[in-house]
């Protein structure tokens, strides 16, 4: 599905998250990311569903006490600060965005981590780390606001002491399970080929308010870790138990909004959202966009 949106710049994606990364963590159980549910009987809140994905990222690395972790788009520290008070581990944050390196590392300070979990402002394209600095590294929807997914690996790849792994969550295209069913008469072709049309448009809007890169496909990740020197330890769908997200999220913040006023950035990603009249179908549809949890290793030498 080529959206045709232009490229995310650090400096844009900086500055977008400098204004609204408070509202967005409000509204998003504290963090700066995906909630995890586990079907639609649960009734978990953002905060714990957000915590359960962390903590399955976490675990998926599985970091001890005498190892060192990046964390690369850190958002606010919610996350980080979790994986150094669960694991022991010391832990390096960085994103782009002053305004989350500053409440990270107040996050940090107000949960007794800060001997553990710190954070900096840095570009992860061109990342301020010697090579093989770290054990692990953690990427939690961070690689979606990249120009160049295959550059930040490389990067990645760079400080990764050989054995490590990395984790992270990216969107991606999927193929609806309608796309299975037989192929439709001409004039319903035509019907979806220009209601594809129309949702692709809509779709432009969306990523662009969030700043975010083109979609890509989960298998992709094939040739994306092969090009930086990492090995594919796993890829895998999460859509069904992530695709909640957006419900809650924007229904929260319309709602919000009205009593409200909001930073020109959240009006627009409100502007470019689903409406609050289409949100039900956020959770009914097989989501053509989705999420994926991709874990990578760096080569043992020798």
């Amino acid at each position: 599905m080529s959206t045709g949106i232009s490229l995310p710049k650090p400096e844009e994606v900086g500055a977008f998250y400098d204004a609204a990364n408070g509202l967005i963590a409000q509204f998003q159980g504290g963090s700066m990311h995906y909630g995890y549910w586990n079907g639609p009987e649960d009734d978990s809140t953002f905060e714990e569903a957000s915590d359960r994905l962390s903590d399955i990222m976490i675990d998926k690395l599985g970091p001890g006490p005498d190892d060192r972790v990046l964390d690369v788009g850190c958002g606010v520290g919610t996350p980080g600060v979790r994986l150094a008070a669960r694991t022991g581990a010391e832990l390096v944050g960085i994103s782009i965005s002053a305004r989350d390196v500053e409440l990270a590392n107040a996050r940090a300070e107000q949960e007794g981590c800060a001997d553990r979990a710190r954070f900096q402002r840095a570009n992860a394209l061109e990342m301020p780390f010697d090579d093989d600095s770290f054990d692990h590294v953690l990427a939690l929807e961070s690689i979606v606001h990249m120009p160049d997914r295959v550059q930040a690996l490389k990067q990645i790849a760079r400080v990764l002491r050989p054995g490590g792994a990395l984790a992270l969550t990216d969107f991606v295209e999927r193929k609806p399970a309608s796309a299975d069913l037989p192929k439709p008469s001409l004039l319903k072709r035509i019907q979806g080929s220009v209601a594809e049309k129309v949702q692709r448009a809509a779709l432009t809007k969306v990523m662009e308010s969030w700043h975010t890169a083109p979609l890509v496909r989960a298998e992709d990740y094939t040739s994306f870790a092969s090009a930086a020197g990492l090995e594919v330890v796993e890829v895998t769908d999460i859509s069904q138990h992530t695709k909640y997200t957006a419900q809650r999220f924007y229904g929260a913040v319309y709602e919000y909004a009205k009593h409200n006023e909001v930073p020109p950035e959240v009006k627009r990603i409100l502007r470019a959202g689903p409406g609050e009249k289409r949100l039900h179908w956020l959770v009914e549809d097989d989501p053509a966009v989705g999420v994926i949890i991709a874990v990578l290793r760096r080569p043992s030498q020798g």
